[in-house]
């Protein structure tokens, strides 16, 4: 099942000065990157079983969404599929962000209120990633940016 989608991916930071007293300034950044994301993968069932796999993702673009700036994929497990009618599904996720200068990886619980329509605004934490990302942690917060799409703004702060 081949579902589209846009997604917006902002890490964003601040930079912070700050001191401990006897201590010098510590400079402390963090980084910012935007991209837009175009889901052409879903290969979840409508209503899969507790324990099923599935995967979703695509392309991931500039904010505009018009220059590919890499793809972007995520791994899901099911953890409980409600009796209600559809069934709402909650998820644990694994999520690569694979950029021009490196791969960001998520991870996350996400809960389905349809497969289909996607899922509800969620906390991902950020656990690493490779290349300019080697070091990156921090937290995202992810909330619909649409009714008309399943489509999701995704906030990172990422302290170095």
């Amino acid at each position: 099942m081949q579902v589209q989608s846009w997604l917006v991916l902002a890490l964003t930071g601040a930079l912070v000065t700050g001191g401990v007293a006897g201590a010098d300034a510590v400079d402390h950044r963090a980084s910012t990157v935007e991209v837009t994301a175009k889901r052409t993968l879903m290969s979840a069932p409508a209503a899969p079983a507790v324990g099923a796999g599935f995967v979703s993702g695509g392309q991931l673009f500039d904010a505009q969404g018009a220059v590919q700036v890499g793809e972007g994929y995520s791994h899901c497990g099911v953890l409980a599929v409600s009796v209600t009618v559809p069934p709402e599904v909650t998820t644990h996720c694994t999520s690569t962000f694979r950029l021009k200068d490196g791969e960001l990886h998520l991870s996350g619980i996400r809960v389905y209120k349809t497969i289909a329509l996607g899922f509800g605004d969620t906390t991902v934490a950020v656990v690493g990633g490779t290349g300019a990302y080697t070091n990156a942690r921090g937290e995202g917060k992810v909330t619909r940016a649409n009714t008309q799409d399943v489509a999701y703004r995704f906030i990172f702060t990422l302290p170095d």
